[in-house]
């Protein structure tokens, strides 16, 4: 089943140093993600930050390859996601998402899936899905 992939989850997998590193790298390995280009630049910038040039790199191709592969799926995103994303953000203003926080909603209802892959749980459990039927997100890897 598809699952929305979030920066913060994305970058524990590749950052042996976080507390849920090895719950991330396992969710990577079993689950088809979907990714969008914000998520690809906010982890490039972040590794590169925290790690260095190579890391960001190697963290990048390492999510590519496995989006040329068919594991994952790079979210295309138009200007009607991002006036949604921006909608996302002002009915929930108080949390101050960033662009893709509100991008991974936006993303979620297209796939119609309440799954994201996320390490933010204070903002994806206040967050009502877009999605008619969801009443909240299922959040991996803190929901298993």
């Amino acid at each position: 089943m598809i699952v929305v992939a979030d920066t913060s989850a994305v970058l524990a997998a590749f950052d042996a140093g976080e507390t849920e590193h090895q719950s991330a790298r396992l969710v990577m390995a079993s689950e088809q993600l979907v990714i969008s280009p914000t998520v690809l630049t906010e982890l490039d910038h972040l590794m590169r930050r925290n790690f260095g040039f190579r890391a960001a790199l190697a963290a990048v191709e390492a999510l590519t390859d496995r989006i040329a592969d068919g594991d994952y799926v790079l979210a295309p995103v138009a200007n009607d996601d991002l006036i949604a994303a921006a909608g996302v953000r002002t009915a929930y203003a108080g949390l101050e998402l960033d662009l893709a926080d509100g991008l991974g909603v936006v993303i979620a209802d297209r796939y119609r899936t309440n799954r994201i892959f996320t390490l933010d749980l204070r903002d994806f459990r206040a967050i009502t899905p877009l999605t008619p039927g969801f009443g909240s997100f299922t959040i991996l890897p803190a929901d298993g």
